[in-house]
């Protein structure tokens, strides 16, 4: 017990207790996001799978966190590696860890950033999950969300954010995820797709969202997270958590009125919940590497374009 409450005795004089609030909220925040993607994928698809989705995202959000404790953290975020490609195994089980700030989150404790990181690696695969969308077994998916999370996402997350990995250091700019979290997960998605096929019945039976509500649900869930993964992701309550939080916001509302307004003129002058819902997701997605780099104005071409 005593060599326990030793990691907590670590300098804590750099530590804001107002970043550090923030960082805790933001992290709720992102793990309000799991039940938002699989509510989202659940009203798309067919009523009979839709518990399945949901309960799959969070068993991915489980599953993760324990592979994050075990050595996820360490591997992807280790600030104490000198190879650009893979972190050590420092950080282990979270030890070593306790108050000691991180690298790149000077002002919080290094065990609020773990776990506000967390949150990302265990929302990751459940996106990826939507390219298997009635097409898997729990078990399955079970073991694909610890080993691909060890062998595609930490190493991802790693060259993007960790003080050594080979992207940082060439200045790739990635605010919040871009690469680690939806090119990684869309990548994984197409390649689930590729792997399992068409769905039974596809092209022999209707397939419609089943549930609107469920997709708008989803939706907004996503869009309040997303408040705290890239308004988190300056790692600090300040002005740029705020720029990030505009240009989210303003991003995601142009994407959904752009994707509606040419659904409406291709759709017989219609609009649809679904395709705001959509285009909303989409500038959420588009805006995230950028939202702490660009000025609000720009975000209205981020959500258009998107949309």
């Amino acid at each position: 017990m005593t060599e326990l409450l030793k990691r907590y005795d670590n300098d804590t004089s750099q530590i804001n207790s107002g970043d550090t609030a923030w960082i805790l909220v933001s992290a709720a925040l992102v793990f309000i996001m799991s039940p938002g993607v699989g509510y989202f994928y659940s009203g798309m698809a067919r009523s009979k799978n839709a518990v399945s989705l949901v309960f799959l995202c969070m068993v991915a959000m489980a599953v993760v966190s324990v592979q994050w404790m075990i050595w996820g953290y360490s591997l992807a975020l280790s600030d104490t590696a000198t190879n650009p490609f893979i972190g050590n195994l420092k950080y282990g089980l979270l030890l070593n860890v306790g108050d000691k700030p991180h690298a790149n989150a000077p002002s919080i404790p290094g065990d609020v950033y773990a776990v506000f990181q967390c949150m990302f690696a265990a929302l990751t695969p459940a996106l990826a999950l939507g390219g298997a969308a009635e097409r898997i077994r729990i078990f399955p998916a079970i073991l694909f969300c610890f080993v691909w999370t060890t062998i595609v996402y930490d190493p991802i997350a790693y060259w993007s954010w960790a003080p050594k990995g080979w992207m940082n250091v060439m200045g790739s700019l990635d605010y919040a995820g871009g690469t680690p979290v939806h090119i990684a997960s869309g990548f994984g998605a197409l390649a689930f797709a590729l792997v399992l096929g068409k769905r039974q019945g596809f092209g022999h039976e209707k397939f419609e969202p089943h549930n609107y509500l469920n997709i708008i649900l989803g939706t907004s869930l996503l869009w309040f997270g997303w408040f705290g993964f890239n308004g988190g992701s300056a790692v600090a309550s300040n002005g740029r958590a705020g720029l990030a939080s505009a240009v989210t916001h303003i991003a995601a509302c142009m994407g959904g009125l752009s994707w509606s307004l040419v659904a409406y003129f291709r759709n017989g002058y219609k609009f649809s919940s679904f395709h705001f819902c959509s285009g909303a997701i989409a500038g959420l997605v588009a805006i995230t590497p950028a939202s702490g780099f660009v000025a609000p104005w720009a975000a209205l071409v981020f959500g258009a374009v998107a949309g």
